[in-house]
């Protein structure tokens, strides 16, 4: 469709539209059908049963091919960027191929654009600062992965899969660790596809930037899963029209944004739940930003700036954590229980403070199921829980290190102890302190 539509600059009786909407109709029917499979299967399924007929399950099981959710949003772009001429259509099919399914984005991304392609007809002699930079950045994603992601996600696991085992309070520190387990899990991931592409020369895109450290949910979707956010932004919400067709229709293309965003994690309703839930928050932040300038103003906050920006990036991470409940969870109905827990819980803490009654978090065996403690067993629990939450420490120091200059860069010029020192400890702390689990990445499944 791509060399049809230059083609048709050329004085060929082609249509330039006709081939822009099957370059794009076709790959998004191909990931409809697959994502949506299992949801019409269980429905045929459901109303064979009422029918009393005889359904196999097996009839209309799909296979879901590795990584169809971002090689097709890829196969999308570049068909759009050949249609508005501002990227040539590929030639070699073997070329385009490669820059859709090159081995280390293909299962989670990052989502590239079409001048991706051409890293690929470039000659790419080996370099000692890409290969060693590379494996720090592996290395770097490993320990995100292994030590902090996949521990804090069996406290996640075993928090939000036994709900009427532990009270309310403990449903705040599953959620609080699973914002930390997602964000660590899928940035993880990211470095190593970074970096293993670096060891090859090439250059995938930064797809995260501090997201926890966000002032509003505006700003956080311009640091989160940055190459689908902008993805979403150039050839979904300014097609559609942007900010340019007035309040209303800009409500609109917000929320038809962040449902598509739901839709395209899976056909589940507790991701959709997820899209319309930041959609929501994103029109009323919209339409409250004149009224909470002029409050800030008139209670003074806007003077303190520590303080404004500390309770700007609280809000942040607590409408996001409670976005993270409806993503999480096996479905809605579990969402909403969570929620009521969660509120039982602060309510807890809260009368708790009020009367000077320490909440009883010291006594651990309150909780213990199957002679485990929070998913750890009894004897190792503790130790697991101090690791987790020095890792987590030792991540927000990097990140904060992070914005203010290139960390890999500025140790490379340390003395050789230096330098050393720390990529043993990096490497001690996976080797030791990794969870060896096979737990897959979370946007595996996506």
């Amino acid at each position: 469709m791509a060399l049809l539509i230059e083609r048709s600059r050329s004085g060929h009786h082609v249509s330039p539209i006709i081939c822009l909407l099957i370059g794009v109709i076709l790959p998004v029917l191909v990931l409809f059908l697959f994502k949506f499979n299992k949801f019409f299967n269980d429905a045929a399924c459901q109303i064979a049963q009422l029918l009393h007929l005889n359904y196999p399950r097996s009839l209309l099981a799909l296979i879901i091919p590795v990584g169809i959710s971002y090689y097709t949003l890829q196969c999308i772009s570049y068909i759009v960027e050949v249609y508005r001429g501002t990227a040539m259509a590929e030639r070699h099919f073997g070329m385009l191929v490669l820059s859709l399914l090159f081995f280390p984005r293909i299962v989670a991304g990052p989502i590239e654009r079409p001048d991706f392609i051409r890293q690929f007809h470039e000659k790419h002699a080996p370099d000692y600062l890409q290969i060693t930079g590379g494996i720090k950045l592996i290395a770097w994603g490993f320990f995100k992965k292994l030590v902090i992601a996949d521990r804090a996600g069996m406290v996640v696991s075993e928090v939000y899969g036994h709900q009427d085992h532990y009270p309310g309070i403990y449903f705040i520190l599953a959620t609080l660790l699973f914002a930390v387990q997602v964000y660590s899990d899928f940035s993880g991931y990211t470095d190593i596809a970074r970096g293993s592409a670096g060891v090859f020369g090439l250059r995938l895109s930064e797809n995260f930037g501090n997201p926890y450290g966000a002032k509003s949910l505006s700003e956080f979707w311009r640091r989160w899963h940055i190459s689908l956010t902008t993805w979403l932004r150039d050839y979904v919400y300014i097609p559609a029209g942007g900010n340019r067709a007035g309040m209303p229709a800009k409500y609109r293309n917000i929320l038809g944004v962040f449902f598509i965003s739901g839709m395209w994690h899976g056909p589940g309703l507790t991701y959709i739940a997820w899209g319309i839930f930041h959609g929501l928050l994103m029109a009323i932040g919209v339409w409250t930003r004149s009224m909470r300038t002029t409050v800030t103003r008139l209670i003074r906050l806007d003077r303190h700036h520590g303080l404004h920006d500390f309770l700007k990036k609280t809000t942040t991470c607590f409408l996001v954590c409670c976005g993270w409940i409806f993503f999480r969870s096996e479905s809605l109905s579990q969402s909403f229980s969570i929620i009521r827990r969660i509120l039982i819980g602060i309510a807890d803490v809260t009368s708790s403070l009020l009367t000077w009654d320490m909440v009883r978090l010291k006594d651990m065996s309150d909780i213990a199921r199957n002679n485990t403690i929070l998913g750890f067993s009894r004897d190792t629990y503790r130790p697991e829980m101090l690791i987790l939450a020095l890792s987590i420490v030792v991540l927000w120091l990097f990140q904060k290190a992070r914005e203010k200059f290139d960390v890999w860069e500025t140790l490379s010029h340390k003395a050789l102890l230096v330098r050393w020192s720390f990529y043993a400890l990096l490497t001690a702390g996976i080797l030791f302190f990794g969870m060896f689990t096979k737990e897959q990445f979370i946007y595996f499944r996506f």
